[in-house]
């Protein structure tokens, strides 16, 4: 990638638990997690970007949207720099009942299929996996926000 990629992300809080997508970079052979989001195209603003992306790829409406952050990410994925810029949101879902759903099931613009769990902060010092984009994961348990 030979350009800095616009993109929008949104943290989901319930009770103590966070909502993680589960990853993989093959290149690296390194599981990961992320939270739910994606690019923003030409036009839209990050805000409508993410209401878009949980609406594509969990089929979800979602309220209370508020921006908490932004990153800038300098990564290699599948053997490929990147270099994005990431707006970060908190938000909750309308439909309730997504919080008491152990696993959301998710699907990339490419058609590649993911699942999301909720994690508590005991869970993903256990599991120690990392949490990108960098720097998310000090945002994930801010008391400031909470569904």
């Amino acid at each position: 990638m030979s350009h800095i990629r616009a993109k929008a992300i949104c943290l989901f809080r319930h009770q103590d638990q966070v909502l993680l997508a589960q990853a993989f970079d093959p290149t690296k052979n390194e599981h990961y997690l992320m939270p739910i989001g994606g690019g923003i195209e030409f036009g839209e603003r990050a805000i409508d970007a993410i209401r878009r992306e949980v609406q594509e790829e969990i089929q979800q409406d979602i309220s209370q949207l508020h921006y908490l952050d932004v990153f800038e990410n300098i990564f290699t994925f599948d053997g490929q720099a990147g270099h994005e810029i990431v707006f970060v949101y908190v938000a909750t879902f309308v439909d309730q009942r997504v919080y008491a759903q152990p696993m959301v099931k998710g699907v990339e613009s490419n058609g590649e299929e993911y699942q999301a769990a909720w994690y508590t902060q005991e869970q993903l010092a256990q599991l120690k996996l990392p949490i990108y984009p960098f720097g998310i994961a000090s945002l994930l348990f801010k008391p400031e926000f909470e569904a």
